[in-house]
């Protein structure tokens, strides 16, 4: 049986070749076939960089005694927490709309401002990974009109709807970002094909 330590080596070494560009599409999941019967259904490819790399960098910080429990700790827990989304989540585009699903099933009411989690191409005003540009982005956000104004400035969407943003040329509307637990690169593909607004 394997140490501790010598599984945390091998588990570093995975970690690091995974971030290799040669290695980069073998870390996401193979293409699935879509949700639904029509064929322009999509449903994103799944992709566990993200969280390996969390729990890559919180398992280093959790062998230094000093910043075991902060940042390791919480660091070790977003990653799991990443992980488990990763699994649990489908990104999926049909005829009309992008949808958050697990599996065939709704996942309900959006936590944040209510209402589905599905949204109508036509009211998209923008998206966009963050970092921009980055083979490996942290964060995908949309912006759309279908959200009630009324939920508009709650959460991000203060600072992404105010008077400033706007006179820097943003659109009003509702923010939405998610961890990149999906193909950034397919969903924002996807986004363009679809015919969703982009600044």
């Amino acid at each position: 049986m394997l140490s501790q330590r010598a599984a945390q080596l091998l588990l570093l070494a995975g970690l690091a070749a995974a971030f290799q560009r040669p290695a980069l599409r073998s870390v996401a999941a193979p293409p699935r076939t879509a949700l639904r019967a029509s064929a322009s259904d999509v449903t994103i490819d799944k992709d566990f960089r993200l969280a390996l790399g969390t729990c890559g960098v919180a398992l280093v910080l959790d062998q230094i005694p000093i910043i075991k429990w902060l940042p390791g700790l919480p660091l070790t827990l977003l990653g799991l927490l990443f992980l488990i989304q990763t699994f649990r989540l489908d990104f999926t585009f049909d005829d009309e709309a992008f949808e958050l699903k697990s599996g065939e099933e709704d996942i309900g009411e959006n936590v944040v401002v209510g209402g589905a989690n599905r949204w109508a191409y036509n009211t998209f005003v923008n998206y966009e990974t963050f970092p921009k540009g980055w083979d490996v982005p942290i964060l995908v956000y949309f912006k759309e009109t279908q959200t009630p104004e009324s939920q508009w400035g709650v959460g991000p969407g203060e600072m992404a709807n105010s008077a400033e943003a706007i006179a820097n040329g943003a659109v009003r509307g509702q923010v939405h970002f998610f961890p990149a637990i999906c193909n950034a690169k397919q969903i924002t593909d996807e986004f363009a094909r679809r015919g969703c607004g982009k600044l």
